[in-house]
């Protein structure tokens, strides 16, 4: 029999590629935890690369993946619609990419407000 353990940052790195392809979606934002391990990684030079998931966060518990996002969205995008529709993206791709059950959180932390542009549109 083998055994097949998919860790907690690949499904963090695959469900924020999937957040980030949803129309309305700016870009996603690191919670505390990320942004403070970011500090340190600064501080105590440490290649911030490999964290390249700020904004989603993952638990992989036996067949079943709890995945947390923190996202930017487009002013003009309906807020319960773009959680359901990034919830949805994120769900089909991390169970499509890793065979597990998938339950997503997504938080709008911020909106984009685009200025105009000087001298009309």
């Amino acid at each position: 029999m083998s055994v097949l353990h998919v860790g907690d940052l690949v499904v963090a790195r695959v469900a924020a590629r999937a957040a980030r392809a949803v129309p309305g979606v700016v870009a996603l934002r690191p919670d505390l935890t990320q942004a403070l391990l970011g500090i340190a990684g600064t501080v105590f030079g440490r290649d911030r690369s490999r964290l390249s998931a700020d904004g989603a966060s993952a638990v992989v518990e036996g067949g079943h993946a709890e995945v947390s996002l923190t996202v930017v969205a487009r002013l003009g995008h309906n807020c319960r619609d773009l959680a359901a529709a990034v919830q949805r993206a994120v769900t089909d791709e991390v169970a499509a990419y890793t065979g597990l059950d998938v339950s997503v959180r997504v938080t709008i932390a911020d909106v984009l407000i685009e200025r105009p542009r000087p001298g009309g549109s």
